[in-house]
């Protein structure tokens, strides 16, 4: 029995560094994203995503920076567009058909009505997301991530102090965006 986990976890290994040798990570990657909020994937409610596009600059194999545009409310008849502007620092692990990463920085949202744009009341937000791609071929690849959006950190936590594991993971629930991606990499 002790052969086989051992010859399981040989295999494992070597696996894993075949994929690791096999990586040549992307400098330059342009995407589209489209969000859900968990309560839409929950009921099935598909037809209700935020859209949004997505550039990455990596300055390293695994550290660089990525910035989106994501439209969270829109009367195209109008010209009216709320949008929400990220930039986000980005780790990642290039391990050949599986990248996972992280990435956190600033958001910024604001308003274009037209040929007027302006911030919102409250234009600066923060946000976390993680997630997972799947390198198809080496220029195109599809994946999952979850963005967590606050827009006010201190006050987040200030309520999170004071609250259940019930209303924490509502809260969870409440901030998160799902995300399917496809990105063109260079």
């Amino acid at each position: 029995m002790k052969r086989k986990i051992m010859l399981v976890l040989v295999l494992l290994l070597a696996l894993s560094a075949s994929f690791a040798l096999y990586a040549v990570p992307s400098t330059f990657g342009i995407g589209s994203v489209n969000y859900y909020s968990y309560y839409d994937l929950e009921a099935g409610n598909y037809e209700n995503f935020t859209p949004g596009l997505r550039g990455e600059f990596f300055i390293s194999d695994f550290l660089g920076v990525s910035a989106d545009a994501i439209v969270t409310y829109s009367i195209p008849e109008y010209e009216y567009y709320e949008m929400v502007y990220m930039i986000d620092v980005v780790l990642r692990a290039p391990l050949g058909l599986l990248e996972p990463y992280i990435a956190t920085g600033p958001a910024y949202r604001g308003v274009i009505a037209g040929d007027y744009s302006s911030p919102e009341e409250e234009a600066f937000a923060y946000n976390v997301r993680a997630g997972l791609d799947l390198n198809i071929i080496d220029w195109l690849s599809l994946g999952i991530e979850t963005n967590f959006l606050v827009d006010d950190v201190a006050e987040f936590f200030e309520a999170m102090a004071d609250s259940t594991s019930e209303e924490i993971a509502n809260a969870i629930k409440n901030y998160s965006l799902i995300g399917i991606t496809a990105k063109v990499k260079f």
